[in-house]
Formats: C-alpha cells, sequence, structure tokens
C-alpha cells in the first residue's frame, strides 16, 4: 500500500515537472511569436521575408510530425521530448542571430522541427504519468497554463527590449535580438525538468507495466492491430473536419472586430488578452467537468457549441454580444485540444501513442493551413456574414461526424 502511495506521489510530480517543463518550453516560441517580425524590421528585411520565416516555422513542424511519432514510440517520450527541446532551443538560438533570409528560413525550420517533435510527445507523456480518474485534470491544467502563459509571456516579450535599452543601454536591434535570446534560454531550461530524476522513475515503472507479460505476446495486442488502427484514422480524419470549421475564422477576428464592431488596435489587444485569460480559467474547469463526466459527454457538448456561436456572431449587432460570442466559440478549440488528445490516445496502446499523436497534429497542422487560405477566400468574396456561416456548418457537419464515429466504434 505504501508503495503504491509512494508512487502516486511520483506521479504527481512528474505531471507537475511536464507542465512546468511545456511552460518553460513555450517561452522562446512566445517571444519569438511577438518579437521576431520587429527584429527583422530591425534588419530592414522587406515584409516578403517576415512571410517566408512564418512558412518556414510551420513547414519546419509539418515535416516533422510524422517522425516524431516514430521517434517518441521507439524511444519513449520523454527522450522526444528532450530531443525536441534540444532542436527548438538550436533554432531559435540561429534565429536569433541570423541576418540574411536564408539563414532565417533555415533557424525557422529548425525551431520548426523542434515544436513538431515536442506537439507529438507530450499526450503521451501525459498519458504515461496518468490514470483515468486524474488524466482529464492533468491535460486541462497542461493546456489551461499554456493558453494562460501565452498572454502573460507576449506581455513580458513586448517588455523586454525596452527594458533591456534603457536598463543596458543596447541600440534597438541589439535589443530584440538580447530579447529573443532570453526567450531561448527559457526553452533550453525545460531540458532540465524533463531530463530531470521526477520523471526517470514513474515513466520507467509505467514502461515496466504496460510491457507484454511473455515473450510471445501478439504484437498488435490492445488496440493497435490494423482493423483498431484503422479506425483510429478514421476519427482523425473527422478531427480534421471539425477543425477545419474554428480554422475558418481564427485568423480573421481582429479585423471583424475593426471593420465590424469599430473598435480601435489598442481596445481590440485588451479585449483579446481578457478573453485569454478567460479561456484559461474555462479549459481548467473543463478538466473538472470531464474528471466527473466523463470525457466523451464533455466533448461531445463542447463539440455541438462551436455552431450556434458562429452563427450568432454572423448576426451579431453590439459589441458586448460579439465579444461573448467571440470568447464562446474560441473556448471551443482549447477545451476540445485536450480532450481529443485524451479520447484518442484513451483507444490506443501506448506503443502506438505516438503514432496516433502524430497523426492528430498534422490533421490540425493541414486544417490550420486549409482553412486559413479558404478563409480568406471567403471573407474577400461574401464577407464576413459568408465567412462564419460557412465556418458554423463545417463546424456542424465536422462535430456531429465526429460524434457519430464515436459511437459507431463503441458499438463494435
Amino acid at each position: 500500500m505504501f508503495q503504491t502511495e509512494r508512487q502516486g506521489l511520483g506521479k504527481g510530480s512528474a505531471v507537475a515537472a511536464v507542465i512546468a517543463g511545456n511552460l518553460l518550453f513555450g517561452t522562446g516560441l512566445i517571444f519569438h511569436a511577438f518579437l521576431y517580425n520587429f527584429y527583422l524590421e530591425g534588419l530592414h528585411l522587406p515584409t516578403e521575408v517576415m512571410g517566408h520565416a512564418a512558412a518556414a516555422l510551420t513547414a519546419g513542424g509539418l515535416v516533422m510530425l510524422l517522425p516524431a511519432g516514430v521517434l517518441t514510440d521507439r524511444t519513449g517520450p520523454r527522450t522526444a521530448v528532450t530531443i525536441a527541446a534540444a532542436v527548438l532551443a538550436v533554432g531559435l538560438a540561429l534565429g536569433a542571430v541570423a541576418t540574411t533570409p536564408l539563414a532565417v528560413y533555415a533557424a525557422a525550420a529548425i525551431a520548426g522541427a523542434g515544436s513538431g517533435i515536442w506537439r507529438v510527445a507530450t499526450p503521451p507523456i501525459l498519458m504515461g504519468l496518468t490514470e483515468p480518474s486524474t488524466r482529464a485534470r492533468a491535460f486541462a491544467w497542461n493546456v489551461g497554463l499554456l493558453v494562460g502563459w501565452g498572454g502573460l509571456g507576449t506581455a513580458i516579450a513586448g517588455l523586454t527590449p525596452g527594458w533591456l535599452e534603457h536598463r543596458w543601454g543596447l541600440t534597438h536591434l541589439l535589443a530584440m535580438r538580447g530579447a529573443l535570446i532570453l526567450g531561448t534560454v527559457g526553452s533550453a531550461a525545460s531540458l532540465v525538468l524533463f531530463r530531470g530524476g521526477a520523471l526517470r522513475g514513474p515513466l520507467e515503472r509505467t514502461a515496466v507495466a504496460s510491457a507484454p507479460a511473455t515473450p510471445h505476446a501478439p504484437a498488435l495486442a490492445n488496440g493497435a492491430s490494423p482493423e483498431a488502427m484503422r479506425r483510429i484514422l478514421l476519427l482523425v480524419s473527422l478531427v480534421a473536419v471539425w477543425m477545419l470549421g474554428p480554422a475558418l475564422a481564427a485568423p480573421f477576428f481582429n479585423i471583424f472586430f475593426s471593420h465590424e464592431q469599430g473598435l480601435p488596435i489598442a481596445r481590440i489587444g485588451v479585449v483579446f488578452a481578457a478573453v485569454n485569460g478567460a479561456w484559461a480559467l474555462a479549459v481548467l474547469a473543463s478538466g473538472e467537468a470531464a474528471r466527473r463526466l466523463g470525457v466523451s459527454r464533455v466533448l461531445n457538448a463542447a463539440l455541438l457549441l462551436f455552431a450556434p456561436a458562429m452563427l450568432g456572431l454572423s448576426v451579431a449587432g453590439g459589441v458586448q454580444l460579439a465579444v461573448t460570442l467571440y470568447f464562446s466559440q474560441g473556448l471551443i478549440a482549447p477545451v476540445t485540444n485536450p480532450l481529443i488528445d485524451q479520447w484518442l490516445l484513451g483507444q490506443t496502446s501506448r506503443e502506438r501513442q505516438g503514432l496516433v499523436s502524430s497523426w492528430r497534429q498534422v490533421a490540425a497542422d493541414l486544417s490550420g493551413m486549409i482553412g486559413a487560405s479558404f478563409g480568406g477566400y471567403l471573407l474577400a468574396s461574401g464577407g464576413f456574414d459568408s465567412l462564419f456561416r460557412v465556418a458554423a456548418a463545417i463546424g456542424l457537419v465536422g462535430g456531429l461526424g465526429l460524434i457519430g464515429g464515436a459511437r459507431l466504434g463503441r458499438r463494435r
């Protein structure tokens, strides 16, 4: 009994170490996302370079997603996140000193590769460190704190160059570079937690517990049969369809509040920051709800909430109603993401969780890329009303398809 209690405490501290490591890992990405265009501007590089650098970051992650699944399954998620942190730190450091377009693109691709590995390996590592009774809470806290840290970290990133200029007398360009390097140091510091002893013991015990009882056990047992994997792939495809709905409108809400609601840019920033904090709290609450009511019930409810919120935005007249509906529709992605991860990986054997996680991340990236491009076309041709209605329709069809696919799988 005492050994079981000690193992439970060990896993609890390991989960805390993973979440803290993830926050540190994300620090460099947060600083990069906010400051890098200003850094490139200081180098007098054109806006085309900014766009290509962002594309290289995305492409580096997308290319690495499927190999990251194989890496995670073969080496273990702890090794995978360690490699991810090292690769990200190298890419961000190179980006902070790059001065030519080719060097900028190469550094961005390397950083994107590290981010891609991390995205794939994080869900399996949390699955391995949690029991069903605590899993929803752990996933929710991981995402909720990342969302909250994204807002706070962005504010810190915005203040850092000015502080470096006034405190140390640096030029504007050197201050930007220094701020980017400080963010990189934060990401590199995650290596200490990912390689620390807090993770070694619990993950090793989990690996032993999940190993086959005999060397003659079927290699594709426990949810890894070809039929089961085909069903998981179908569910991942349905997830991609569902995610296309939110992805259509997400890049254009700043324009919506400026052009349609008449808000000044400064006030839009305040609204987005406040909503971001509220989303973080709501994600934490969703974890508690999933722990008490079950992951599937909370996930189904969240999937069905998106379409009404988007339809409401297409006819919203006042700013207060528009902000409320913006909060409601934008809440769905951070709430559903950890629930979908748990739901998919909970149906997958441990030795295939990295593969399924990589499929899931590929689906998310493809939906985001297609949605942003198609959403821009819809906005140009039909305005926000058309954009929001199409997003609602796709979200409703995708959500119902995902719910139906899950129920069909349970009946089998």
